[in-house]
């Protein structure tokens, strides 16, 4: 077993440190339906044997837990309502970015995007150019235009006056 990677001997060290219990579990869950001898001997339960290992020994690192998602989980009916607030907003205008959808629907403008794009999808609203002066709107025509109107007020990068020397 000393000519293991990196990441099994990894995994190998991780199961060294692991209570009795939890590798019991583990391998209970693997075998599922196979019942584990009745009663297998406990070796050292109280002093667990120190692994040998032939680099210095680490600090063990606390695992990394996932962070909780704010809010409830999300319903055919509350995406109806994103929707259809989405649609609302880009209607009442005449011509938007997804950033400003976003600001006015008050919502993340990841979500925005999505809502958005399945909007398109079901020909409800229309995009007008591309990228940085996408604008979205009820119809092609003011899409269109409002697209335009961006590209023209756009501020370009600054560049330098030539002097002269």
């Amino acid at each position: 077993m000393s000519n293991l990677d990196a990441f099994s001997a990894e995994i190998v060290r991780l199961v060294r440190e692991m209570p009795d219990e939890a590798i019991l579990e583990l391998v209970k869950n693997q075998l599922s339906g196979v019942e584990a001898a009745p009663s297998l001997p406990r070796r050292a339960a109280a002093a667990p044997a120190a692994p040998a290992r032939s680099a210095p020994a680490r600090k063990a690192r606390a695992p990394k837990r996932r962070a909780k998602r704010g809010g409830a989980r999300r319903t055919s009916e509350g995406r109806e309502q994103a929707l259809s607030a989405v649609e609302a907003v880009i209607k009442s205008s005449k011509g938007l970015s997804a950033s400003q959808i976003a600001s006015k629907a008050k919502m993340p403008q990841t979500r925005v995007s999505s809502l958005v794009r399945e909007l398109k999808a079901a020909g409800r609203v229309h995009q007008g150019g591309d990228r940085r002066f996408a604008r979205y709107a009820g119809d092609a025509k003011t899409a269109e235009k409002a697209s335009e109107e961006a590209r023209k007020s756009a501020s370009g990068p600054v560049r330098k006056k030539k002097g002269r020397r």
